[in-house]
């Protein structure tokens, strides 16, 4: 399935039915793609800048960061969900290096919205608009054993049908995706970085992308966890970066407020539940 394609039938024609929703707690931290890039660009060639940054970060960057700026996503495992699929969409032109990374360290924990869809599977059936109102329909698919897989890392984490939990988002990814994408697995650097000790740990997050490259992020702030990660995490690690720079890290809106739920953005193309009725008829055999 080609990925104008999902957005042309299901996207575009659903985001024009509402209001926009507004996103008072992050502000103005988050900026259009395109400007982003322009001030990423106007950065590249500032040299005492760069130094800063590693050296503030004892150079410990990434090795996906050193060959020139990037556009960056970071989940917690790479996914074609139609978050990562918008991502993948709107930097298609960009022609710059794309890079999705993953904490396959990072436990499951049910209770969260997010890393639940990664083992229950939301399928997006079709969108209905009645009376100019849209409806979502959604197919849930477990893949995993909820009992077992609870509170494991993700990396140790099997499909019903025995397959890594990680290789099946990465094969499923790479069988949505049109363009080319780098997958890297950022545990290692955040275990050097603060885990655990996420206002530290996104000092050191943020300041990759004042010269390095820009951050691709959607922070719905409909969710009262979401709000307390702004305000108690997010804010603070911003402001503590650009009053040591000088300059805002770098954040680009990933998914502009509109009338899709937070569910559709972390639920698949129909074309999934495919890939699933064949996983599942292996293993009935």
């Amino acid at each position: 399935m080609r990925i104008p394609e999902i957005f042309g039938s299901i996207v575009n024609t659903v985001s024009a039915l509402s209001p926009k929703k507004t996103r008072s707690v992050i502000g103005n931290m988050v900026r259009p793609p395109l400007q982003a890039i322009g001030e990423l660009n106007k950065r590249a060639s500032d040299h005492s800048l760069r130094a800063r940054v590693e050296e503030y970060l004892s150079g410990d960057i990434p090795e996906y960061f050193q060959n020139g700026p990037i556009i960056y996503s970071a989940k917690y495992l790479a996914t074609p969900n139609f978050e990562t699929l918008r991502f993948l969409h709107i930097t298609e032109p960009l022609h710059m290096r794309t890079v999705i990374t993953e904490d396959t360290k990072d436990l499951f924990l049910p209770q969260n919205q997010v890393k639940r869809a990664l083992c229950k599977i939301p399928i997006c059936r079709r969108i209905t608009v009645k009376e100019g109102k849209a409806y979502e329909h959604f197919q849930k698919v477990s893949i995993v054993d909820f009992k077992t897989a609870a509170r494991k890392p993700f990396r140790e984490i099997t499909t019903l049908w025995g397959e890594p939990l990680t290789d099946f988002h990465t094969n499923l990814l790479s069988r949505f995706a049109r363009k080319k994408v780098e997958i890297h697995d950022d545990t290692a650097w955040i275990d050097r970085n603060h885990r655990g000790d996420l206002p530290e740990l996104y000092k050191k997050f943020l300041s990759l992308f004042i010269v390095h490259g820009v951050l691709f992020e959607d922070y719905s702030m409909d969710d009262k966890n979401e709000i307390d990660f702004a305000k108690q995490v997010l804010q603070p690690a911003f402001r503590f970066v650009e009053e040591r720079f000088g300059c805002r890290p770098l954040i680009a809106e990933l998914v502009p407020p509109s009338v899709e739920s937070d569910l559709f953005w972390i639920s698949y193309p129909s074309g999934t539940l495919d890939v699933l009725r064949e996983k599942m008829l292996r293993l009935k055999k």
